[in-house]
């Protein structure tokens, strides 16, 4: 189930609401409740199997916690190595089972039909059903570990306590990422505060409305590009798909990031901003620390960092780089696409550490604007390709010219048009009170608010009317 549905909308957001308000000064009910509507939500898009392994997984690290923290108050002579052997097994077992599910039928398909020479009918083994949001959850709970070890965090949290961050609907499809030391507090002692749950309906119905008018309908210009025979779209399309497909990944997940911040205020919670935008970059490396911010700032705190960051020599902090990125693209999906598109951002800043960044800051800055841009949309079109094959001859279309014509050019309807312009003018503008990226907190733009909440009656018309709403995310 994904925010922006007629089934959320006018049942588990109202149930939401209900369940907060009645146990709203009594902080164990009001986890309690917010536990049941996160589990009744997961049901709803994951069913009762994935459901049966989400509490599995809450369950287990909640007690791989107190084994680590009981560890920590050891007076064995050993005691820093069995805890980093402890740690390394914790997170182990979070990682193998998402290796199993999302990871296992990919690797053993591929080296049976690349290696062994099977077609894709002989291939002997079977695709596991995705648990929704195991990439996210797992990222959470490998979080909750390593902060015990590194003793950032206290392994001895109420079970509840534990239990409502984890499962916590707002977060828990799709993220942000968000880290149990960033929301302990508010666990234990959120109380009723109008002004922030006012600022989180503000939000909600901005990132309903980006999803439902924006990205929704332009997701049109990638669908059709990407759809057609690559070698019949003329380079006037490509361009035009890679940027449709540029603005719906933006506005889809950006989206989701601000309804999932406006339902954790609304609870009591203060999620960190996801975005901050990513279109006005100079820089890939600007670009990374404004794109999905909360997965960023994961990789560089519990990956780049241990491996050493840019502590070590030049030759290692390009190794480390490489490694990043390419855990990066892989942890968007099993498929060769996702790896590469990982890779090509690493490449990009590595490249703009030797000599890219010294050579744009002597150009006036339009000119880093305009490469910036044009690399992130190469790199978009790996992302949406369905494999390597399409993905190259894509690129091939869109930077070849080899042809002019326009196959899906007048299908496409003047509202698409609109919404692209809308899109576009607001990526690439600075005005706040239409932009999450530059809210602070509790900050609630009443002109913003008010016209937002005009639009989400068009866009609950639009969910009426049957129009696509898909959800990229969802499938990571």
């Amino acid at each position: 189930m994904v925010f922006a549905s007629l089934t959320f909308i006018f049942l588990v957001l109202p149930l939401f609401w209900t369940l907060d308000f009645i146990f709203k000064k009594k902080i164990f009910l009001r986890n309690f409740a917010l536990c049941a509507v996160s589990l009744f939500f997961y049901v709803f898009g994951g069913g009762t199997h994935c459901l049966k392994i989400l509490i599995a997984y809450g369950v287990l690290n909640y007690i791989f916690g107190l084994i680590l923290e009981r560890q920590k108050s050891s007076t064995s002579s050993k005691k820093e190595l069995y805890q980093k052997l402890l740690l390394i097994t914790f997170v182990g077992c979070n990682l193998l089972a998402l290796f199993f599910y999302k990871y296992a039928y990919w690797l053993i398909s591929s080296f049976e039909t690349m290696v062994l020479g099977f077609t894709n009918d002989e291939v002997t083994v079977s695709p596991k059903m995705l648990p929704l949001g195991i990439s996210f959850f797992t990222f959470h709970a490998i979080s909750y570990l390593i902060d015990i070890s590194r003793g950032e965090l206290s392994g001895k949290n109420k079970v509840l306590s534990f239990l409502t961050y984890f499962f916590m609907f707002p977060h828990l499809v799709a993220g942000p990422i968000v880290r149990f030391k960033q929301v302990r507090e508010d666990l234990e002692t959120r109380t009723p505060n109008s002004s922030l749950f006012t600022y989180g309906m503000y939000r909600f119905l901005l990132g309903f409305n980006k999803k439902i008018l924006i990205a929704n309908t332009v997701s049109v210009f990638p669908d059709m590009a990407f759809t057609y025979n690559i070698e019949s779209i003329s380079m006037g399309n490509s361009w035009l798909g890679a940027i449709g497909y540029a603005l719906q990944i933006y506005f889809d997940f950006s989206a989701y990031s601000d309804m999932a911040i406006g339902l954790a205020a609304m609870a009591g919670f203060r999620f960190e901003e996801n975005f901050n935008q990513p279109y006005l970059t100079k820089s890939i490396r600007e670009f990374w620390r404004r794109w999905h911010i909360s997965l960023s700032s994961w990789l560089r705190d519990y990956l780049y960092i241990p491996l050493g960051g840019s502590r070590v020599r030049t030759s290692r902090i390009y190794l480390n780089l490489i490694t990043v990125f390419f855990f990066c693209g892989l942890w968007h999906g099993a498929n060769m696409t996702f790896v590469i598109w990982g890779l090509y951002n690493g490449l990009f800043i590595i490249l703009e550490r030797l000599y890219l960044a010294k050579f744009f800051d002597k150009l006036p800055v339009i000119f880093s604007h305009i490469y910036a841009i044009i690399v992130i949309l190469v790199g978009w079109v790996f992302f949406r390709a369905e494999n390597l094959p399409q993905a190259l001859d894509y690129i091939s279309i869109m930077f070849g010219a080899q042809n002019f014509s326009n196959p899906f050019i007048n299908d496409i309807e003047i509202l698409n048009y609109f919404a692209m312009a809308i899109g576009i003018f607001v990526v690439f503008s600075k005005f706040k009170s239409f932009n999450s990226s530059n809210s602070h907190e509790h900050e609630t733009h009443t002109i913003a608010f008010v016209v937002n909440a005009v639009l989400a009656f068009f866009s609950v018309a639009m969910l009426f009317n049957g129009s696509a709403n898909p959800f990229i995310y969802f499938n990571f």
